[in-house]
């Protein structure tokens, strides 16, 4: 991938992409009156979301480069300074994520997995698809799942969840994919794909569910 030319205009909406994603992060980090999972589900929700509505403004490329920019950058902070990194990030953290167990946070992972997302698939339709499951699936797959008393698949997924990541990924689907694979077979292929992805026991949802949502309707879909 060549490294896109910044114009003013593009340096700027750039700029903006980055300070509104980090400062958003600090700032549901920060609100007092959430629990901690909570704060992460709706942290999860917008910053996805941030970042669909971000490429109906960035070229993918620059996209891609600022992803990969920023993740670059936390895993910098991660390791330079770990103190002020947990000191910013910490109410969001999880226990692995504080004790280091799992060297980088889930957001690391997000930024990652969106990169390689939009790279690997043509078009911004089926990626902007991917991460909108991602965004809105996962957490309400984790809400129902923690919610709704099922069966568990493995120690992390139960039925329930897996029911709720399948009914709004093929809602996601209804509303982003538009005419071209707005079908009932390509929605159920990308909602199957979100709930396996995000049914698997092993890796980190925040790169399997948007890569493995995008390529299973960009090769098996209509």
């Amino acid at each position: 991938m060549k490294l896109p030319i910044l114009t003013s205009d593009l340096f700027f909406r750039a700029i903006s992409l980055v300070v509104l994603v980090v400062g958003f992060q600090l700032f549901i980090a920060r609100l007092p009156s959430l629990q901690k999972e909570t704060k992460r589900r709706w942290q999860h929700a917008l910053t996805g979301h941030i970042l669909v509505q971000s490429s109906y403004i960035l070229p993918k490329s620059v996209a891609i480069f600022l992803l990969l920019s920023t993740s670059m950058g936390m895993w910098v902070w991660r390791t330079v300074f770990p103190k002020h990194f947990y000191k910013a990030f910490g109410p969001l953290l999880r226990k692995s994520e504080l004790d280091g167990t799992q060297y980088m946070p889930g957001a690391f992972y997000f930024l990652l997995g969106t990169a390689v997302t939009v790279w690997m698939v043509d078009g911004w339709t089926i990626p902007r698809y991917a991460v909108e499951c991602l965004a809105l699936a996962d957490p309400v797959a984790s809400w129902i799942g923690s919610t709704v008393p099922s069966p568990k698949i493995n120690k992390r997924t139960s039925v329930s969840g897996c029911l709720a990541c399948y009914v709004t990924a093929f809602g996601v689907g209804h509303v982003m994919l538009g005419d071209t694979h707005n079908d009932f077979i390509t929605l159920s292929i990308g909602a199957l794909a979100c709930t396996v992805a995000e049914a698997m026991p092993f890796g980190n949802d925040n790169l399997n569910i948007p890569i493995i949502t995008a390529l299973a309707v960009d090769k098996l879909g209509r």
